[in-house]
């Protein structure tokens, strides 16, 4: 039932993204900070996946690191938004609770799914 639960979740917030993306895209809302978020969304929607089927993607001691820059790099630019005045904080209060998860997802998947890793040294 859990697995079911972190898959809906991946499934709902994969799609979010990618129409709020599309929506970026349509109205001109892109600069060169566009790539690099694409890039970290990617990583972090890949770790909840991952987590959610119970897949290992990759090598396991990537997903440690890419945890650590995914999150160091939201919590950079988040600042800026929370103390750019009322409407940031708004937006950083409702933005939080819907991403939060899958920061749990990508710190569970790098560190406490030992299952899903084969050991160092061992064939696929």
């Amino acid at each position: 039932m859990l697995r079911r639960g972190w898959t809906a979740y991946a499934a709902l917030l994969t799609a979010a993204t990618v129409m709020g993306e599309a929506w970026n895209l349509q109205h001109g809302r892109v600069d060169e900070r566009t790539y690099a978020n694409w890039a970290l969304t990617f990583v972090l929607l890949l770790a909840t996946w991952g987590y959610a089927l119970r897949r290992p993607i990759g090598a396991r001691r990537y997903w440690g690191p890419a945890f650590w820059v995914v999150l160091a790099a939201t919590a950079i630019t988040i600042i800026p938004v929370a103390i750019a005045g009322h409407d940031g904080i708004v937006v950083v209060l409702l933005t939080l609770p819907v991403i939060a998860p899958a920061f749990l997802a990508a710190y569970r998947y790098a560190f406490h799914s030992p299952e899903l890793w084969q050991t160092e040294g061992e064939s696929p």
